[in-house]
C-alpha cells in the first residue's frame, strides 16, 4: 500500500497535463505514491502521450465524457493509498507541497481532508481554496460582490471565508477540489462523490459530507500549489458548463440547507439559481452571435 493515492481526470489536456506530471516528479516526494488518471474520451492523443511519456501512470481510458465525479470515483475505486489526492490537470506542485501537507494530517488524527494553498500563475490567491457554507445570505452576498466590500464581515465573506488570513491554517467547511487530500478512512465511511453533479460543486458536497460524520476539514497554506484554472480535464461546452454548475448548486441546496429554511426562502434559491443560469445562457448566446461579427471587424 502507498502513502498517497492520486486520481486525476483528463479530457483533451495534454498541455497542461504534461507540465502538471512534471512538476509531481521534479518534486520527488519522500512520501510513496501512485498515480491513475482516468481519461473521458480524449481525441487530441492524451492517452497515447501518456503512455509514452509517464509509462509508470495507471491509465483508464473511457469510451465516453463520463464527467469529472463519476471519472474521479473510478480512478479511486483502483486505488490502494492511505490517502486519496484529487488533483486537476492543470496544477503545478511546488516542491514540496506533497510532503508538506501530507505531514500536515499525519500530526493531526482528526482532520479527514485538507486543502493546499491555491495561486494563480501570476501569483494571486485563488479564494475557493478555502469555503465555508453557501447559505441563502452568502451566496447572495458573493454573487452581489458584498465580500469584497467588506472583506472582514463574517456573515457576507462567509462563502470565501475572506475575514480569515490567507497564510494562516484554519478549519472550514470546503476546500478546492483541484487538490484535495483526505484519508481512505473517509471514503470509506461516508462513500463516493455524489455522480448527480456532473462537475463543478462536488468537492464542497464532499467536505460537507465529511463533516457531517466528524472528520475536520481544514485549509493548509504552508502547502502550496499553482492552478490554471479551467484549462483542465472537463472541457464542457458553455452551456453544459453553466448548467452544470447551476444544477450542482441546487443539489447541494437540497441535500445540505433546504430543511433549514421556510419553503418562501427555497422558492427564492431556487429563483435564484435559475434565473442565473438564464442570464448565463443568454450571455452565451449574446457571445456566440457577436464573436463572428467581431472577427470580422477586426480582420
Amino acid at each position: 500500500m502507498v502513502d498517497i493515492s492520486i486520481c486525476m481526470v483528463s479530457l483533451n489536456c495534454w498541455a497542461v497535463l504534461k507540465p502538471c506530471l512534471e512538476s509531481l516528479r521534479d518534486s520527488q516526494p519522500a512520501i510513496t505514491y501512485e498515480v491513475i488518471i482516468v481519461d473521458n474520451a480524449s481525441t487530441d492523443g492524451t492517452p497515447e502521450q501518456i503512455e509514452r511519456h509517464f509509462p509508470e501512470v495507471r491509465l483508464i481510458r473511457n469510451s465516453y465524457n463520463a464527467g469529472f465525479t463519476k471519472a474521479t470515483n473510478q480512478g479511486i475505486q483502483l486505488s490502494s493509498g492511505r490517502y486519496l489526492l484529487w488533483l486537476n490537470t492543470d496544477t503545478i506542485l511546488r516542491p514540496g507541497s506533497l510532503d508538506t501537507l501530507h505531514a500536515f494530517m499525519e500530526q493531526q488524527p482528526n482532520v479527514g481532508i485538507a486543502g493546499p494553498k491555491v495561486l494563480n500563475p501570476d501569483g494571486s490567491f485563488q479564494p475557493q481554496c478555502k469555503r465555508g457554507l453557501p447559505t441563502p445570505l452568502a451566496s447572495l452576498s458573493y454573487m452581489l460582490g458584498l465580500h469584497k466590500i467588506w472583506p472582514h464581515n463574517p456573515q457576507l465573506g462567509q462563502y470565501l471565508l475572506t475575514h480569515l488570513p490567507v497564510d494562516k491554517a484554519s478549519q472550514v467547511d470546503a476546500v478546492s477540489g483541484c487538490c484535495l487530500l483526505a484519508r481512505r478512512a473517509v471514503w470509506d465511511e461516508i462513500g463516493p462523490l455524489d455522480e448527480q453533479i456532473f462537475a463543478f460543486g462536488e468537492d464542497i458536497d464532499w467536505c460537507v459530507r465529511a463533516k457531517r460524520a466528524d472528520w475536520q476539514v481544514w485549509y493548509y497554506p504552508a502547502s502550496v500549489i499553482v492552478h490554471l484554472k479551467g484549462q483542465g480535464g472537463v472541457h464542457a461546452k458553455p452551456y453544459h458548463k453553466a448548467w452544470g454548475m447551476h444544477h450542482g448548486m441546487w443539489i447541494f441546496y437540497r441535500k445540505h440547507l433546504m430543511a433549514n429554511y421556510a419553503w418562501p426562502i427555497t422558492g427564492l434559491v431556487w429563483l435564484g439559481v435559475w434565473s442565473k443560469f438564464l442570464l448565463s445562457s443568454a450571455a452565451i448566446w449574446v457571445r456566440r452571435r457577436l464573436r463572428p461579427q467581431l472577427r470580422r471587424t477586426t480582420a
